[in-house]
């Protein structure tokens, strides 16, 4: 379905914005009335989970009611500040100084001991849970490496106690027994011409490693989705573009276009397929690789792409435009579950939203946690790289800063540099009034230094053969270079902005007719599940993946051990068996055998020059000057 372009003449609110907005226009301080609120309601999501799932969008007030809230300082034990079922508004957001480092954080579950862990897991729908083709499977043999490293770092930082999720699973379900929610909270913000409805969803837990095998766990929650509305003179709404919360992907590639024909909706209401545990969403129904970074790995990471750009770009091997995802060296790919088969909460769904706002109404103010609260919402486990760490609040980062996504909506989902669809005329004719202005302007300074340059060239020539004037005809020289140069790029640029106003009436001309751009073009990386061969994957292909990073390691011991004298050679076809046995399950070895010939010519041609360097050089040398008299001889037979 896709929505008409609005064509009625509005202020363009790219013109005339002072540097300074009135303070009441900030997002924080804004207000959301009747008409926001029916607003909401018009374009709330349907929001697909995946069977297994233990944990939905609540109400933050019966976590907050359930939780304690307490403090760790730096060196120093946690402790306690206010017990469960008494945290206040007053309490959770009093003004506090304390030394630096502190960390305030609720506290809404406990640890369970393995044997009640094994108890809840025999009574939930996780018990039904099937995992898809095993991850280790889905990726290379260097990804596998990647997450041993990363198993590594797990056991040796702060990490959330075993226990824990089920606990909270239990915590919650109890909860929903007395009175079943599912709740979203909302907010309205409008911006350059855009009204962003923002759908935020408060989880009780994070249990995307101890369910699903996933990357993380960690106590609460935030996810958030945008729908982009414009309003037309008459006050008519007009949806245009999405953009749904998702691990760490920002910017461009967290938006769809409203019209693009693969996004689900029902009605005006958009769909999205929610992550097993990790509460990513998305909007396609399927089975994502996410990839996360080995901790402390971002510089080998970099001189690993240059690598990868030598080799697809200097020498040719490869896509040199590939611009996927690297899940090869100190990446490690996880499996996230967004299947749908689940339970399904929304507008013509069994299970509907309550919806509470995060803004000001008419009858009653915002909840005091949202500006009051900076700690974090739950378990503090001193994790270095965070991922571990429950989050903050939907105002605040752990730091204690203001996320993106609250001041900057548009920003956040890249649409800050985007028009509203009904102003983008107005937008390209203004920027077609400042390319011929600039035509203008480069054509009269083009006029000034072809005239220059002129005079240049003729008292270079009247001094051409006076002794006495010969630094004076140097100065001359250089300076007709310099300004033969600038001349040139003024040229350049002037022909390269014709050809910009040409694409500008076509584009004017694509704007009259109605028609529009393909929606996926502002796409970098964007996220689509799994392909189904990834999903084929036999169980030998499992089985070896499971185990293909201990046997190496095992096959590393024993010849260091037992063939000392032979290490390298015994390494060397080591390594040459599993990586023909990877490419034979990927069916790759044809690229294998490239990639092993290519590999063998560089090192061969590097041992050539290592051992005969100085015959090489005098070789051609040789062949040069040969070559150099042959072509004189040639020209002079002509």
């Amino acid at each position: 379905m896709s929505a008409p372009t609005p064509s009625l003449a509005i202020t363009d609110p790219f013109c005339n914005v002072s540097a300074e907005p009135p303070r009441d226009t900030y997002p924080e301080h804004s207000s959301i009335s009747a008409a926001d609120i029916a607003l909401l309601r018009r374009f709330e999501p349907i929001a697909c989970f995946t069977y297994g799932e233990q944990f939905y969008p609540m109400d933050v007030d019966r976590y907050l009611a359930a939780s304690r809230l307490c403090r760790q300082r730096p060196n120093d034990i946690a402790e306690e500040l206010v017990p469960r079922g008494a945290i206040t508004d007053q309490l959770l957001t009093q003004p506090r100084r304390d030394v630096p480092g502190t960390v305030y954080y609720l506290s809404f579950a406990d640890s369970l001991n393995p044997a009640q862990v094994l108890n809840f897991y025999r009574n939930s729908t996780l018990r039904h849970f099937h995992a898809g083709s095993g991850r280790l499977a889905r990726v290379g043999l260097t990804a596998r490496l990647a997450d041993l490293l990363f198993s590594i770092t797990l056991l040796l930082r702060g990490r959330v106690p075993g226990g824990l999720a089920a606990d909270a699973a239990l915590r919650y379900q109890a909860l929903q027994a007395e009175d079943e929610r599912y709740c979203y909270y909302g907010r309205v913000v409008r911006e350059n011409g855009y009204v962003a409805l923002q759908y935020w969803f408060f989880y009780a837990f994070n249990d995307w490693r101890s369910s699903f095998n996933g990357f993380n766990d960690h106590e609460s929650d935030w996810e958030m989705i945008t729908v982009y509305v414009v309003e037309t003179a008459d006050g008519t709404p007009e949806p245009c573009w999405l953009a749904y919360s998702s691990h760490e992907f920002k910017g461009d590639d967290l938006r769809r276009r409203w019209d693009d024909p693969n996004i689900e909706r029902h009605g005006e209401h958009p769909v999205i397929y929610v992550g097993a545990g990790s509460h990513a969403n998305y909007f396609y129904r399927g089975e994502y690789l996410p990839a996360a970074e080995v901790p402390y790995s971002g510089g080998l990471l970099r001189a690993w792409r240059r690598v990868q750009r030598f080799w697809r770009i200097t020498l040719r091997q490869g896509d040199e435009y590939s611009d996927l995802p690297d899940l090869g060296f100190f990446r490690i790919p996880f499996v996230d579950y967004a299947r749908g088969d689940g339970l399904c909460i929304g507008p013509g769904q069994a299970c509907t939203w309550k919806l509470h706002v995060l803004q000001t109404t008419p009858e009653q103010p915002a909840p005091a946690w949202v500006d009051g609260f900076r700690g974090l919402w739950g378990l503090y486990t001193r994790d270095p790289v965070a991922g571990e760490d429950a989050p903050a609040g939907p105002k605040y980062n752990r730091d204690g800063t203001v996320r993106k996504m609250w001041y900057d909506p548009l920003g956040w989902g890249g649409l800050d540099k985007v028009p509203p669809p009904h102003l983008v005329a107005t937008v390209l004719e203004r920027q077609r009034q400042q390319r011929l202005a600039e035509q203008q302007e480069l054509q009269q300074h083009i006029s000034q230094l072809t005239a220059q340059l002129m005079g240049l060239e003729v008292e270079a020539e009247a001094i051409q053969g006076f002794s006495h004037l010969q630094q004076r005809s140097v100065d001359l020289q250089r300076q007709i270079r310099h300004t033969c140069a600038e001349l040139d790029t003024l040229k350049a640029r002037y022909a390269t902005n014709n050809q910009v106003l040409e694409s500008f009436d076509m584009y004017a001309h694509q704007l009259a007719e109605g028609v529009r751009s393909d929606p996926r073009a502002h796409l970098r990386l964007p996220q689509v599940p799994s392909s189904p061969a990834d999903l084929r994957l036999g169980r030998l292909a499992e089985t070896w993946s499971a185990l293909s990073i201990g046997l190496l390691l095992l096959g590393f011991g024993g010849i260091t051990l037992f063939f000392a004298s032979a290490w390298g050679t015994g390494l060397l076809a080591l390594l040459g068996f599993y990586f023909f046995i990877e490419a034979l399950f990927r069916r790759q070895v044809q690229t294998l055998i490239r990639y092993f010939a290519v590999g063998m010519a560089l090192l061969t041609t590097l041992v050539l020059l290592y051992e005969f360097f100085w015959p090489v050089v005098v070789t051609l040398t040789l062949l040069a000057g040969i070559l150099i008299i042959v072509e004189n001889v040639r020209e002079l037979r002509v």
